[in-house]
């Protein structure tokens, strides 16, 4: 701020210099006429006007001397505005020489005028109006030396309310524009007050601004804040042995590398423009608003990381350069900004005690944690490679007749399931790695095999729906893997439904758009999971290539709660979907009463554990064959799963 109000000085400095010279200019031309002008009017026996000619002609003297001698412009102005107005009222009450003195006090207005600010000017206006006003339209027009007539007086007034309206206009728009100048130098001032001129980044200046703003913020929203502290390993030597220039350019590299890595449409907190900064030299850091947990800041670590796979390439040279980063989360790890970014910072140098090209917790409890994810990573990789992944199957069915519509194809990992960690804990961390695809496609190829079997076994029709990952909506080489996948099975397009939850979404995503539009050209369905947990807008449904609409779980426990809202919702996503022409399934339903709402409302799906919990695939042949067996309620087979 103090930058700013400097820079505002300097260019308010400039205008005083301005008008200075402006009034130094008036005061002595308009000296010059008053002394021509006074003598004349003397010459002429009108001696009244000459000698108020001659006192102004004096005043606009003393004017001058203190001009030169003061650089204040406020007592000049005012002396100014002194001399015009006796001018102008000297004018209208004598009529001038042959009484064209009115014809005078135009030119004389419009100085006055022009000499003053717009506010200081409209009071000028107004008060020249109203007295002359009062002298041409009263009784005290009498004591006028000369005689106005009506059609005389009245277009003057006409005359010198559009002179102050057209001054005032010009005036107030060179003020505004100025405005604009000063507010457009200003802003030039405060990017390089509070940004790095290198990388564009802010520095550590607005660092330290942003991260007090913040901390106090989440002190009050109970939030939690990450705080990231990256060194460049290795650069000292890219100085020394390629030059300050090369240096320069990693830097700049990098900092576009660590802008994409920390992309806030993929991040597990918020991120702002503002949350990335370079300290100094190859020091960086990254602010991570609202982490949803503290393990998520090692997830956008590790991305940093993934940027110095091989080091980077600069100028044609490879250069080994890596990254050593430091992580402390608050309120956890510290209470204030220099207290965070210095347990950050210290962490910082444990990573690069330990290895360098890695990133360390400030506190043992969340490297535990870290250790813990590394685990189920590792897990994960075990499971891929020894085929310790299965399925089982949760049954959708008609919500009218009954009937089994459909099979999702739920995974399990076994050699995790032994300690009790599900999907809902492995997806996220393999989301975090390339291991996603290779199980998404696992998912695909194994879900169809099963598919294949129904129909070759049980001529079994309905719609097999898989959950992929949103990481898939941006894989390009997707779509041909589930082509080549269908090809191979003899799977027709239409009994395959993909499902992708509602959150992994980007509101006018194009790429993603694409790839499900080519998802869709194969022939499948697409289905949105989670419907009403994310921050799709209703009218962006017209842009995705849905078929199916999911409604939450969530929505459909709160059906009967105390939350109105809950129920509405419901039935606002089943209009919605009437109106797009979408299929509805209502997901988790547990009760009868859940069930025969949606029935009521005419939801055209249903699965939930009043239905069936997931089953193994003999059990859902088992079901399969009972539905085709007998013509059952709802209810009933509930009881016989």
């Amino acid at each position: 701020m103090t930058s700013n109000n400097q820079s505002s000085h300097e260019m308010l400095k400039v205008r005083s210099e301005r008008h200075i010279l402006l009034c130094k200019v008036l005061s002595f031309i308009g000296t010059t006429f008053l002394l021509i002008f006074g003598i004349i009017s003397i010459n002429d026996q009108a001696f009244f006007l000459g000698s108020v000619l001659l006192f102004c002609m004096c005043a606009g003297y003393i004017n001058l001397y203190l001009l030169y001698r003061n650089t204040s412009i406020e007592l000049s102005v005012n002396i100014l505005n002194g001399i015009l107005l006796i001018l102008s009222f000297t004018l209208l009450f004598t009529g001038g020489s042959q009484n064209t003195g009115v014809l005078w006090i135009y030119p004389i207005i419009a100085i006055n005028l022009f000499i003053n600010r717009f506010w200081s000017a409209v009071f000028l206006s107004l008060i020249f109006f109203i007295i002359s006003n009062i002298l041409l339209f009263t009784p005290l027009s009498d004591f006028l030396l000369v005689n106005y007539s009506l059609h005389q007086s009245i277009r003057f007034e006409l005359t010198l309310l559009a002179l102050c309206l057209i001054c005032l206009a010009a005036i107030h728009s060179e003020e505004k524009a100025y405005n604009t100048i000063i507010l457009m130098h200003d802003e030039d001032m405060r990017k390089l007050a509070y940004y790095d001129s290198l990388t564009g980044l802010p520095n550590r200046q607005n660092f330290k601004i942003n991260i007090t703003r913040i901390l106090q913020r989440a002190e009050k929203e109970q939030q939690r804040v990450g705080l990231l502290y990256i060194d460049l390993d290795n650069f000292k030597q890219v100085n020394d042995n390629y030059g300050h220039e090369v240096g320069d350019q990693l830097l700049c590299l990098f900092s576009t590398l660590l802008k994409e890595a920390t992309r806030p449409t993929d991040l597990v907190a918020k991120r702002e423009p503002e949350d990335l900064a370079r300290l100094a030299g190859d020091e960086f850091v990254v602010i991570l608003n609202d982490l949803d947990s503290t393990i998520s800041a090692g997830t956008v670590a590790e991305r940093i990381l993934r940027v110095f796979d091989g080091g980077l390439n600069v100028a044609g040279i490879h250069h080994s350069v890596f990254a050593s980063i430091g992580i402390a989360v608050f309120p956890e790890d510290a209470k204030t900004p220099d207290e965070l970014q210095h347990h950050a910072d210290l962490a910082m140098y444990q990573a690069k005690k330990n290895g360098r090209n890695r990133f360390e917790f400030y506190t043992k409890e969340i490297t535990d944690e870290l250790k813990e994810r590394y685990r189920i990573e590792e897990c994960l990789k075990i499971a891929l490679e020894e085929n310790l992944f299965s399925l089982v199957y949760m049954p959708l069915f008609d919500c009218q007749t009954s009937e089994i519509v459909g099979i999702e194809a739920l995974l399990r990992c076994q050699n995790l399931e032994v300690d009790g960690i599900g999907p809902d804990k492995f997806i996220p961390i393999a989301e975090t790695t390339n291991l996603i695809k290779e199980i998404d496609l696992w998912v695909v190829e194994n879900s169809m095999a099963t598919l294949a079997k129904l129909l070759a076994d049980k001529d079994f029709k309905g719609k097999l729906c898989i959950n992929i990952s949103g990481i898939e909506i941006q894989n390009e080489l997707f779509p041909d893997n589930v082509k080549e996948l269908l090809e191979k099975y003899c799977i027709p397009p239409s009994l395959v439904e993909f499902e992708i939850t509602e959150t992994a979404f980007v509101l006018d995503d194009e790429k993603g758009i694409a790839i499900l539009k080519k998802l869709k050209t194969l022939g499948v369905s697409l289905a949105l999971d989670d419907f009403g947990t994310g921050y799709t807008a209703f009218s962006q449904l017209m842009h995705y290539p849905a078929d199916c609409l999911k409604i939450d779980r969530s929505f459909i426990d709160g059906l009967f709660s105390e939350q109105e809202a809950m129920k509405k919702m419901v039935s606002i996503i089943k209009n919605l979907a009437e109106l797009y022409e979408l299929r509805v399934v209502g997901e988790g339903v547990e009760t009868e009463e859940q069930l025969k709402y949606l029935q009521n409302i005419g939801c055209d799906w249903a699965q939930g554990y009043f239905l069936s919990k997931p089953i193994k695939l003999d059990e859902l042949e088992k079901l399969l064959a009972l539905s085709e067996s007998e013509t059952v309620d709802s209810s009933t087979l509930s009881k016989r799963l």
